[in-house]
């Protein structure tokens, strides 16, 4: 049965308000769940990165009460330390270590350690170089970089379970450790060593169980790339494929196990930390916030999620002077997609100003980083960290900014910017209500959007275009989505869909009968599902349906799919809705709608002018439409996505692009990544607590609505 009112309610206002529960009570050594975990002393907790190896110990106290001054609650160290940790092979040092957590722990800081795996010491690499990975060119890489590690190989992976196990074994019990990072920014980078081929061929049998299932899965009767054994199987190398192109599936399955072989790692660092912990311990990872190799839905045992964000980088998404204010979907697709794996995620690290390692890196707008600050709050992040404390002297990251600048002491102009942001959230958490639910209005525009890293693979494997980038692609659906002022989660095909009174799957190429059925129960108990172009091209094999296109849904949207078509730059092509012309390239779907089916929008030309380019249809209790084309500017996808809301009966908003609405424990809250400024229409009965209105770009507005 479709519950879109209570059960929403009840659980977005657990997942969106992040204000943690009571601990758990089920005896003594059980671990907490979800935000009780973290044992807040306020419902987001403020951090800066710190490395007192890089700076003379005579300055560490100073420094950490200068953190604990300006109001930061914990700091994070070690995950690059490891030459430090292990000088020498097999022999420890805590001690420098144990003294820096000891100077925070006077200065009142809590202390994330981080495990410093990819970060192994020169001499791993002088006697062990086989630890290293091999690149797509063949080359191994080598010392003098993060990251470069074969996490295939088996060497490494003692000296990896090793050092973890001697520092949980130290520390599980240090009360002044609050909880432990696993790695840094796990990436899944190729690697075409031995190593990694012996696994992956081992990979192969355990999913596949014999040759010839592999063979079927691969399409190994197409040019003679049948396999008569595990142990001839390549990993699949695109760099070394000139003319032709390598089996799609098997290119899927390498990411596959790419991310397998990431979980993995992740995962048994965090089962031998848990081995030794207390149980107010918690583990954790930082993911990069676009996550393309890694799936962290993949790893089973960290206790919820990070990202990493650094929204100014370069690119000027919105035009005029977005570049300075950031990317617009990154922190809101993060938070989106993070939270519901476990209901608690954090931003562990935080652009705090100027970076170094972008290909233009501008200085952020005045205001950009506060409104970061202030959008992670109000999407329900437990903990949020900047990277980090001391503009550093040397190094590969010296125009990389700090809180404070390069004499240590001083605050940067975005340093200033944060700690003023900090103290304004830290006067405000206590003001939070964590018995308040997300008010009705949201509650029954809560949309899921349906995502597969499988689905997100194949796609990018087999663009059939140049214009198609699947992320872009993912950003037009999540802003269209967000203009409705909608609150989102990205959700798993094993997801109850019927938490959502509307779901979207933008791109779903892989369809299995399944989900197609489970997409139809959906929309007939009431729910409203919106499918996009490419969807249910393949099945969950990555083969294409024995059938007509898009075979599984056909009657699930009430067309028929007569193909597909995309145009050079050099073409024109035309789709009309309401009157209203608009370009596309990129992807069409030719669309003949069944009766009953209402059609959106038509192709204006080529031979197929007149067919269906969008449709929507009822049936049952719900709707699902149809959206076949990609414009251009992605126009009529967000009037399409936006009326779908409203032929539902649901009050919508109306924010440009890059304007965000969150709310949480009783606040709202509307941050404006737009170069232009915004007037919103405020409720009755508002209290602004903070900004105003127009709300300008780079800016946050938050109030609270008297309760009737």
């Amino acid at each position: 049965m479709f519950r879109p009112l209570l059960a929403a309610v009840l659980t977005s206002a657990v997942m969106i308000s992040g204000v943690c529960a009571a601990p758990n009570e089920a005896g003594q050594g059980a671990r907490p769940q979800g935000a009780a975990l973290l044992h807040q002393r306020e419902p987001m907790s403020f951090g800066v990165f710190y490395y007192p190896e890089q700076w003379p110990r005579e300055q560490w106290q100073r420094d950490m009460n200068g953190m604990a001054k300006l109001g930061f609650g914990f700091t994070h160290m070690a995950e690059f330390s490891w030459t430090y940790l292990e000088p020498e092979e097999g022999r420890f040092d805590f001690q420098w270590l144990d003294d820096a957590i000891e100077m925070a722990h006077k200065a009142g800081l809590r202390v994330i350690l981080g495990t410093p795996s990819g970060a192994p010491p020169a001499w791993m690499g002088e006697h062990y170089p086989e630890v290293y990975r091999v690149d797509e060119h063949g080359q191994r890489h080598e010392h003098g970089i993060r990251a470069e590690v074969s996490l295939s190989n088996a060497k490494y992976q003692a000296f990896v379970t090793r050092l973890v196990t001697a520092m949980a074994q130290h520390y599980s019990h240090d009360r002044r450790v609050w909880g432990w990072q696993i790695d840094n920014e796990p990436s899944s980078f190729a690697d075409f060593s031995d190593s990694a081929r012996a696994s992956f061929q081992r990979w192969l049998k355990d999913k596949y169980g014999t040759i010839d299932g592999m063979n079927a899965a691969w399409g190994g009767s197409f040019w003679s790339t049948r396999y008569t054994s595990f142990e001839q199987v390549l990993l699949p190398n695109a760099t070394l494929a000139a003319e032709d192109k390598l089996s799609p599936h098997a290119l899927v399955d390498l990411a596959r196990f790419q991310a397998d072989t990431t979980a993995r790692f992740l995962d048994s660092q965090a089962a031998l930390i848990k081995k030794y912990a207390a149980p107010e311990q918690w583990v954790t990872t930082n993911y990069t916030n676009v996550t393309t190799a890694t799936d962290p839905r993949r790893s089973h045992d960290l206790d919820f999620t990070t990202f990493t964000l650094y929204p100014v980088a370069g690119t000027n998404v919105l035009g005029g002077d977005s570049y300075a204010i950031g990317k617009p979907a990154n922190l809101m697709e993060a938070a989106a997609y993070f939270r519901p794996i476990t209901g608690t995620f954090g931003v562990m690290e935080l652009q705090p100003g100027q970076v170094n390692w972008a290909e233009i890196n501008p200085q952020p707008d005045p205001g950009a980083i506060g409104m970061w600050i202030w959008h992670a709050f109000g999407a329900g992040s437990s903990l949020l960290s900047t990277y980090r404390y001391r503009h550093p002297l040397r190094g590969s990251e010296m125009y990389h900014d700090g809180i404070v600048g390069t004499d240590g002491v001083t605050l940067s102009r975005t340093g200033r910017e944060y700690v003023d942001t900090m103290h304004e959230i830290q006067a405000l958490e206590a003001k939070l209500n964590p018995n308040a639910t997300l008010p009705s209005a949201m509650a029954k525009r809560y949309t899921g959007y349906l995502w597969s890293h499988d689905v997100f693979w194949d796609l990018e494997i087999q663009p059939q275009t140049s214009l198609w980038n699947t992320w872009s692609y993912r950003n037009g659906y999540t802003l269209a989505v967000k203009s409705t002022g909608a609150p989102m989660d990205f959700i798993a095909e094993s997801d109850d869909f019927n938490r959502y009174p509307f779901l979207i799957a933008p791109a779903y190429q892989m369809v299995s009968a399944s989900l197609a059925k489970k997409w139809k129960a959906y929309v007939e108990q009431g729910g409203h599902l919106i499918l996009t172009s490419r969807t249910a091209q393949k099945n969950e094999l990555g083969h294409f349906h024995e059938g007509p296109w898009s075979a599984p849904i056909l009657d699930l949207i009430g067309d028929d799919v007569d193909g597909f078509d995309m145009l050079p730059t050099s073409a024109n092509g035309k789709v009309s809705a309401g009157g209203q012309p608009h370009d596309w390239h990129r992807w069409a779907d030719i669309l003949s709608p069944r009766p009953g089916t209402e059609v959106l929008a038509t192709y204006a030309d080529h031979y197929y002018a007149g067919k269906a380019a969008a449709t929507t249809r009822r049936l049952g209790k719900g709707s699902v439409t149809m959206i076949g084309v990609s414009t251009d500017d992605g126009a009529l996808e967000r009037e399409i996505v936006r009326s779908v809301y409203q032929r539902a009966g649901v009050a919508i908003e109306d924010l440009p692009k890059g304007v965000f609405h969150e709310w949480r424990g009783g606040y709202d809250f509307l941050m404006n990544y737009n170069p232009a400024p915004f007037q919103p229409t405020l409720p009755a009965g508002a209290t602004i607590v903070h900004g105003k209105v127009p709300l300008a770009p780079a800016q946050a507005l938050v109030w609270k609505t008297a309760t009737p």
